[in-house]
């Protein structure tokens, strides 16, 4: 039965896509055949759960897709504790996603294409789905290249607007980008391995294990090369430095979307992959290094830009940016299990978080701007408990979800001795931690700021009588510009509220800490997946340092939520004030720090210009057309040069021949002579 768990997303996608029902037909088939693949996801579950240690896993081969030489290519899934997880997250979470856009969507301006909406949302489950399951890299990348297509059909979704196209088209290229760097590391592993080439993720990690040397061994050359080729894939579907651009424009969708790529499919697919081949990345010391410090990296940049953003929805892309930074930072540093929680516990609260944005924006008209909600905990009382549920865990409460694995993170990461043999290797954990804990801070500082703008306080929404571009109308008022008072979002949209922010509250009691008892459920749980990596990487004991440190992230946390308090509550006249003393810092942080119009004029702008300049300017029209052209103008001059001889005159075609006679007589008589 492990083929049907992407089948049935498949299936409803067909059926949807055929039958082009109403919101109600198409979201509750959508809805159904994920809830149907999300039962048969924990059953699997269950079943790796109940294998023996060393025994196989469930496992399934359809056909043979592909047969050349040596190497045959399966249409195979397989289950491992790894998959297993990461299959429940996709279908679990993409079940509650699909049930609450059947709420959500029922306002949308082209009601009659709302079939298409849950065709793609089924489309992007399977392609994850095959991600995930697919038991060999060709599998995977027909999962990673579907995920990428799906990504522009939905946050293009509204196409008829430009700007939403346009955002719908930076996110295809920039993957393609990555996806480029993907292939090569590919090519070149496979390459490497000679006659012992295989594209099995099983046979893979067998081959390295055994034969480490064909890939350069341990520090090498080739696999260093190769792991950050992999690495390139990942900031694409990931959204780390430098191509991260594409995901806080993926807000251009309709919310649902938002929430299950930020959550539960495309941007968890670089940290899958690194988990993956976890073989293989532990070969390559510098490798993990560059992971680590881009993910450091990409965490505290995104950080700064969510400080000042007031689009609601952008300040949660941000911090799935960000996020997703400490999820690289936990695997670059070793720590394979607990980035990789991070990644299960992120998928809890940020589909809370998304999902709760949209029942506001719903319950606003499609008003996304905080500066224009405020007081909205007393209207909507559901959505502000479950919203409150996400943010606690998000910026590290204490017992919280977000808490147990983002400290773990920064433990690991203060603790590795993955780098210990590389330049400046004894320094580099402190510096990442300390990245990594300024970053905790400020998630505290403009989460909070997010929470306080939208919930506390009074109402700041008014009567506008503009439309949005996709039809709904602004703000809070109807046709007439008659204000709305925001209302609580029906039980469609708030019972996911309700389910997710459970898991949010306890979703860290899956893998506790091991200071507490019946720690480290996870962390058993996966460490057939990760034991390769459990014999290279090493950690220091933690003891007393360990609680010092976390106990420095709690305080800096809540002096962050203090300050959050002062400046947007006790002092909302204070930002302002601020941004005047620094304003440059503020209005670089607004504008994204300007890094799309540093790629528009530094990538772009050039590769246009040269497109149209030298490609079409002169190797196409004076190169190519003109050899094309050149030819053709050499035929009609033969043609007409056969034309004036070939005219018919009986005289002419005589005279001809008396000539060429003496020519050829006189030649003869030369040469005899």
């Amino acid at each position: 039965m492990l083929a049907l768990i992407p089948a049935l997303p498949l299936l409803g996608a067909i059926v949807n896509g055929s039958l082009r029902g109403s919101r109600m037909v198409a979201g509750g088939i959508a809805t159904a055949v994920v809830g149907l693949s999300a039962v048969l996801s924990f059953l699997t579950l269950f079943t790796v759960m109940g294998v023996a240690p060393g025994g196989d896993y469930p496992s399934q081969t359809l056909w043979t897709w592909m047969h050349t030489g040596a190497l045959t290519v399966d249409i195979g899934f397989r289950a491992d504790p790894l998959t297993a997880v990461m299959m429940c997250v996709i279908t679990g979470i993409g079940s509650l996603i699909h049930l609450y856009s059947v709420g959500y969507m029922d306002d949308d301006g082209d009601k009659a294409s709302v079939w298409r909406f849950f065709t793609y949302l089924n489309l992007f489950i399977f392609a994850m789905l095959l991600l995930v399951m697919g038991d060999s890299f060709p599998l995977m990348f027909v999962g990673w290249e579907g995920v990428g297509l799906c990504s522009y059909l939905l946050i293009g979704f509204w196409y008829t607007n430009s700007d939403y196209a346009s955002a719908g088209k930076k996110a295809f290229i920039t993957n393609r980008v990555g996806d480029f760097s993907f292939l090569i590391g590919l090519f070149w592993l496979y390459w490497s391995l000679g006659d012992k080439a295989t594209f099995n993720f099983v046979q893979l990690a067998d081959v390295i294990e055994k034969h480490p040397d064909l890939v350069g061994g341990m520090g090498g050359c080739a696999v260093t090369s190769i792991c950050l080729l992999f690495f390139g894939g990942a900031t694409g579907k990931s959204a780390q430095i430098p191509l991260f651009v594409w995901l806080p424009d993926a807000m251009a969708g309709p919310t649902p979307v938002s929430a299950l790529i930020h959550a539960a499919t495309m941007v968890t697919s670089g940290i899958y992959m690194i988990c993956r081949l976890n073989f293989l990345y532990v070969l390559a010391p510098a490798a993990m290094a560059t992971v680590a410090t881009i993910g450091a990296l990409t965490a505290l940049f995104a950080a700064t830009i969510a400080i000042t953003q007031n689009d609601i929805k952008k300040v949660l892309a941000y911090s799935t940016v960000s996020q997703l930074g400490f999820m690289f930072l936990g695997v670059g540093v070793g720590g394979f299990t607990a980035g990789f929680f991070h990644v299960l516990t992120h998928a809890f609260f940020k589909a809370l978080m998304f999902l709760g944005s949209g029942s506001i924006i719903h319950a606003l008209h499609h008003e996304q701007d905080m500066r224009k909600m405020g007081g909205l905990r007393k209207y909507m009382p559901i959505t502000f408990a479950t919203f409150f549920m996400g943010y606690l865990a998000i910026i590290g409460f204490p017992g919280f979800s977000g808490f147990i694995s983002k400290d773990e993170i920064l433990w690991l990461t203060f603790s590795t001795n993955v780098f210990q043999d590389l330049p400046f290797g004894d320094v580099m954990p402190k510096v990442l931690w300390f990245i990594a804990f300024s970053t905790a801070l400020m998630t505290a500082f403009y989460m909070s700021r997010l929470m306080f703008m939208t919930f506390f306080g009074e109402y700041r929404g008014g009567a506008h009588d503009a439309h949005d571009a996709h039809g709904a109308h602004d703000a809070h008022g109807d046709a007439h510009g008659h204000a709305h008072t925001p209302h609580e979002s029906p039980l469609v949209i708030t019972l996911p509220l309700m389910v997710l922010a459970v898991l949010s509250v306890f979703g860290g009691a899956l893998n506790l800490p091991h200071w507490l008892p019946m720690s480290g459920g996870m962390e058993t749980f996966l460490a057939p997946v990760f034991e390769p990596a459990e014999k290279v990487v090493t950690f220091s004991e933690g003891g007393s340092l360990e609680f010092v440190l976390m106990g420095v992230t709690t305080l800096g946390v809540f002096a962050s939520v203090f300050a959050a308090w002062t400046m947007y509550v006790t002092k909302p006249e204070m930002p302002a004030e601020i941004a005047k003393k620094i304003p440059k810092l503020y209005t670089g942080s607004l504008n994204k720090w300007f890094v799309d119009e540093i790629y528009e004029a530094a990538l772009l702008t050039p590769i246009v210009t040269a497109s149209r300049q030298v490609l079409w300017a002169v190797v196409d029209a004076q190169i190519i057309d003109g050899a094309v052209n050149g030819a053709g103008k050499a035929a009609s001059l033969v043609g007409e040069l056969h034309g004036k001889i070939g005219h018919g005159k009986v005289q002419v075609y005589a005279i001809s021949i008396a000539l060429g006679t003496a020519f050829i007589v006189c030649a003869y008589a030369l040469g005899g002579v």
